[in-house]
């Protein structure tokens, strides 16, 4: 699916103020987040990152400033809490519907996303942190929304993972999506091409490019992998193609046991 927004931004605002509680955490918040760019939203525990993402996709008024949308958020928070008797499949068909979506194939969508079909039978109550994850990053990617906001989205996945979700989000830049997400793993950089960093750091934030170090460090990615009959690899590939590569080598049964520098 490609996007051919109207305006280049797809998500802005201005002087916008975040409220947790009853006490402001951010003030005077301007953000424009273009279409095929990828930010990082950084800052320390309790710098008011997740209820600024909460703000950004419609769950929370701000108590100053306005939110401009020109497009559909898929937000999919830290924590996922499900009624404990519905069912993995239940949950995504009904996004599919919320959304006005037609029906999709989910057992493709989650087994291509590291999870046994069988989730999508089973109870919430039986599913772990990182499966439920797991599920709502499934559901937000295959929603086709042009603005995706991650609250710590790497957070919990193995290597497989990993690089899966950074082979979806590069697809979804690609096709003119815009990112915004936390990330205290780590695991984004020389993963996700950033455009910048909008740091959250005493009450305000302030956005930066991404660090010229990081740029140079990531111009080629190691790529080590095995294969359930026996193979392995490890193979030095330009840092700008290591999307399609890992999209490949998954397709393909590989196994992803690390992404390095």
């Amino acid at each position: 699916m490609a996007y051919a927004p109207v305006v280049t931004v797809l998500l802005e605002c201005s002087a916008l103020s975040v409220r947790r509680g009853r006490r402001t955490v951010l003030e005077g918040v301007d953000l424009d987040l273009r279409a095929g760019e990828a930010v990082h939203l950084a800052g320390p525990n309790g710098s008011g990152k997740t209820s600024l993402l909460r703000v950004l996709a419609g769950l929370a008024e701000p108590p100053v400033g306005r939110v401009r949308r020109h497009g559909v958020c898929a937000f999919v928070p830290e924590r996922i809490a499900l009624a404990p008797a519905l069912r993995g499949g239940e949950w995504l068909r009904a996004m599919r519907g919320l959304r006005g979506l037609q029906a999709t194939d989910w057992g493709a969508a989650v087994t291509a996303g590291g999870l046994d079909e069988a989730v999508l039978d089973r109870p919430a109550a039986t599913l772990s942190k990182g499966m439920l994850q797991r599920i709502a990053l499934v559901e937000a990617i295959h929603a086709g929304c042009p603005v995706l906001l991650l609250d710590e989205p790497f957070a919990g996945l193995d290597a497989d993972g990993r690089a899966w979700l950074a082979g979806e989000i590069g697809a979804r830049l690609d096709e003119g999506a815009a990112t915004l997400l936390t990330d205290h793993s780590g695991a984004a950089a020389g993963r996700v091409r950033l455009a910048g960093v909008l740091d959250a750091r005493d009450g305000r934030c302030e956005r930066r490019p991404a660090p010229a170090a990081l740029a140079a460090a990531v111009a080629h990615v190691t790529v080590v992998a095995s294969h359930p009959d026996g193979r392995r690899i490890e193979r030095a590939v330009p840092a700008a193609a290591s999307d399609a590569v890992l999209r490949t080598l998954l397709a393909e049964g590989w196994r992803v046991e690390e992404l390095r520098p």
